[in-house]
């Protein structure tokens, strides 16, 4: 037995389904992938960022995010630290 990467339902493994029950499954997986390669140029931008001085690890995990994941929100500060939500 083996479970599907996608959905995470419990299959029987054979020659044709290894990683997903269904073709289906696997068809949603690839649509849904998150490239795992990054650029040239933010290789770049990093080596640059390697170089750099920072006041807190935080700013460097910001300058991080804005390289690597742009279309994600900020990282949330207040008074100079990572604001955590919670779940209440």
């Amino acid at each position: 037995m083996g479970t599907c990467d996608y959905c995470g339902s419990q299959f029987q493994k054979t020659r044709a389904t290894r990683k997903y029950c269904t073709n289906r499954c696997k068809t949603n997986a690839c649509l849904d992938r998150k490239p795992c390669r990054i650029r040239a140029a933010e290789v770049q931008e990093l080596y640059r960022l390697l170089d750099m001085e920072f006041e807190s690890a935080d700013e460097l995990r910001e300058r991080l995010r804005l390289i690597l994941a742009p279309e994600l929100p900020p990282i949330p500060y207040e008074t100079g630290r990572v604001v955590i939500p919670r779940m209440d």
